[in-house]
């Protein structure tokens, strides 16, 4: 009984430390947005205010408000309780949520009406973006 105990241990504590290390790392941010976007120019700019665009903003559930300011192809702001950074590459835009100097989420997102980002987010050890969850932000009225 007490092998397999320590031995339950021993398992937990290498799924533990195994998980720790496939997850996307804040020293990691910027060589994988390169790589994940194809780094093409940006052909939209979503500098401003936007809001989760399934869910009330003003309630605790969703990613709430935010505003992103972005200069050519690099995006930062903040959503919710996150601090954004990321890449407008195309029509698309790729974010990293952070908190504390954690990546939580990354995102996929894609403009194909003016105002309204739609795509996919992804847990953060999710590299390739492909188990996504789906993601809707709507620009904020100014």
């Amino acid at each position: 009984m007490k092998k397999m105990i320590c031995g339950s241990f021993l398992f937990l504590i290498c799924m533990l430390l195994a998980s720790c290390t496939t997850g996307l790392k804040q020293s990691e941010i910027d060589p994988w947005l390169a790589d994940i976007s194809g780094a093409n120019p940006p052909e939209i700019n979503i500098e401003g205010r936007w809001h989760d665009a399934d869910v009330d903003p003003n309630t605790a559930f969703g990613w709430g408000r935010g505003s992103f300011e972005q200069n050519n192809g690099k995006l930062e702001g903040r959503l919710g309780n996150y601090n954004v950074t990321g890449t407008v590459s195309g029509n698309k835009v790729y974010m990293v949520f952070l908190s504390g100097g954690r990546v939580y989420y990354t995102a996929r997102l894609e403009m194909k009406e003016k105002g309204m980002l739609r795509g996919n987010y992804f847990d953060h050890d999710d590299r390739s973006q492909e188990n996504g969850y789906p993601m809707n932000l709507k620009k904020s009225q100014e």
